[in-house]
């Protein structure tokens, strides 16, 4: 994997302050930590939460099935690896780089994740749980903007790592960012609100609005992310699948209607994006030169 030689730290676009080296290192053995903790918290709440997560039609509507939750070992798995990958000293250089600014808001989101757990254990309609989402969306979108800001610098990476980080954040900014909304819903659903009829197909379609919606953001944020879209895209089947068996017609085809939008604004950021990278790259140097000779020609 990467060394520090021939690493170019990039601050552009970045407000995240420099940490002495000291401190920095410790950040980066406090996301291993942190990885880790994700899944020793996931066996401590099947040990000891009161109640157990539901999923699928028979809950509610906006819940995937059983199965999709699966992903959820992915995302594990990324998240320790990572951890890993971010904290050999091979990595860490005396200039700050984009590995030390992402590590806060890496920290955060897998903080989020054992928090989320414990507020589940109170009831899956326990609003607690909004409160954790909103940290680990905000969070995300923190990590996304600093990546963003690094790619000079994060094309120099191998392939396996720059493939490694850009996977994870795609895959848990996505999952979570739609999580969140089934989340709501389940919320909502507790408050005694119908899942049928008019009103409970009303509300349920301004909740996959709002989905989408954020989606988009993000799609934005990470300069049109395929993974992010493609994980998007993973929930909202999973949420049209579950629509369909509870007979909600508009609600599966709101679903359609969301990954068609995210896959579109996808199309549109990587082309603007494109152009933009284009007409703000430097001509090469022998280019130059030879601009310069003709002006001195002249």
């Amino acid at each position: 994997m990467s060394t520090t030689r021939g690493v170019r730290p990039n601050t552009a676009g970045s407000s995240a302050p420099e940490l002495p080296l000291g401190r920095r290192r410790a950040l980066r053995i406090l996301v291993v930590v942190l990885a880790i903790g994700q899944p020793v918290s996931s066996l401590v709440f099947d040990w000891l939460s009161p109640v157990m997560m539901e999923s699928g039609a028979e809950f509610s509507p906006l819940i995937p099935p059983g199965v999709w939750f699966a992903i959820w070992g992915l995302i594990i798995v990324l998240s320790i690896v990572w951890a890993l990958a971010q904290v050999r000293p091979s990595t860490i250089a005396v200039q700050q780089g984009v590995r030390d600014r992402i590590a806060v808001p890496i920290a955060l989101v897998y903080l989020g994740f054992a928090l989320w757990l414990a507020a589940a254990s109170l009831g899956q309609e326990n609003p607690a749980g909004l409160a954790v989402f909103v940290l680990i969306i905000a969070a995300h979108v923190v990590a996304w903007r600093r990546v963003v800001a690094a790619r000079d610098e994060i094309e120099e990476w191998n392939p396996l790592e720059r493939g490694l980080l850009y996977g994870l954040l795609g895959i848990y900014s996505g999952w979570t960012s739609m999580a969140f909304f089934v989340q709501i819903a389940t919320v909502t659903q507790g408050t005694g609100a119908p899942v049928e009829g008019t009103w409970g197909t009303l509300w349920q379609a301004l909740v996959l609005a709002a989905a989408t919606g954020v989606a988009v953001v993000f799609v934005v944020v990470s300069r049109g992310s395929i993974v992010y879209a493609a994980t998007v895209t993973y929930a909202l089947v999973g949420v049209g699948i579950s629509t369909g068996e509870a007979g909600l017609t508009p609600l599966w085809i709101t679903c359609i209607a969301g990954v068609a939008v995210v896959w579109g604004t996808v199309v549109v950021v990587r082309i603007m994006d494109a152009r933009w990278r284009e007409s703000s790259t430097p001509p090469p140097r022998s280019a130059m030169r030879s601009s310069a000779a003709r002006s001195a020609a002249l």
